[in-house]
């Protein structure tokens, strides 16, 4: 009875509600003095606890000669009140789906502070990834290759699906790559970008920088695998700026796609 009684508690009936209405199941149609005694509640509260209940639709009472009689109404309408509620719940989302845009519009519009979350390991690779995937139009990276084809996390069928996702979305990126390999024709095929190729030993990079809209994804790879994703358009417009000064910067260096 405990185990149903939690149940009840987890679909939304209180603790009392709970009692009358096994108890009333149990039972079948009795006088509200054998509910009462049966569910351990006194009589004026499994009175009001009978109302409740009867809102729901999951009781109900008839008069038979001079007494009143309660009954609990089948379990299924249990299942009928879940239904109910997930198409209340359905209803909702789609109303703040379409809310959704002007919502976005409006957050951050005033300069507020930026958003900041950090993850850690592959499953936090795999989240950033994803929600890089959802963003649209181009992107800019500086990345050091070595250190990427150097992680385990990193690499795989995932990164390659990434890479598809890309590509098929005709994504525009440029991209500071800091390797050792100066051949271009090794540079991994993200579809529509431009490469340029800087020397790890004059630019000791070990740490990722990715911006595509709002967004600025940072990655550490050496002591464990971190990624920082901030939301500020403030940062962002900085961080593309000192990319464009790097970028003009690295003409003299091997490039594709330029």
């Amino acid at each position: 009875m405990d185990e149903l009684k939690k149940e009840l508690e987890h679909l939304g009936l209180s603790d009392k509600e709970s009692r009358v209405y096994l108890a009333a199941l149990e039972m079948g149609p009795s006088p509200v003095q054998d509910i009462s005694h049966k569910a351990k509640v006194n009589r004026a509260t499994t009175y009001v606890m009978i109302e409740s209940l009867s809102n729901r639709g999951l009781m109900s009472t008839f008069q038979k000669g001079k007494k009143r009689f309660y009954v609990s109404e089948s379990p299924d309408r249990l299942m009928s009140i879940i239904q109910e509620e997930q198409k209340l719940l359905a209803g909702k989302e789609s109303d703040l789906l379409k809310a959704m845009p002007m919502l976005e519009a409006m957050y951050n519009a005033e300069g507020a502070k930026p958003q900041v979350r950090y993850l850690e390991g592959s499953e936090g690779v795999k989240t950033v990834r994803a929600l890089f995937e959802k963003l649209n139009g181009d992107f800019i990276e500086i990345g050091p290759l070595d250190d990427v084809h150097e992680t385990p996390e990193l690499m795989g069928a995932e990164r390659e699906q990434h890479h598809a996702a890309l590509r098929a979305r005709g994504v525009k990126y440029r991209v500071l790559a800091v390797t050792k390999n100066q051949d271009p024709t090794c540079l991994p095929d993200m579809g529509d970008g431009q490469w340029r190729i800087i020397p790890p030993e004059k630019y000791p990079i070990h740490g990722s920088i990715v911006v595509r809209k709002d967004y600025i994804f940072l990655f550490s790879y050496r002591s464990a695998v971190l990624s920082v994703v901030i939301r500020s358009q403030e940062i962002a417009d900085a961080v593309r700026a000192l990319f464009d000064l790097a970028w003009e910067g690295a003409k003299e260096y091997p490039s594709k796609g330029c």
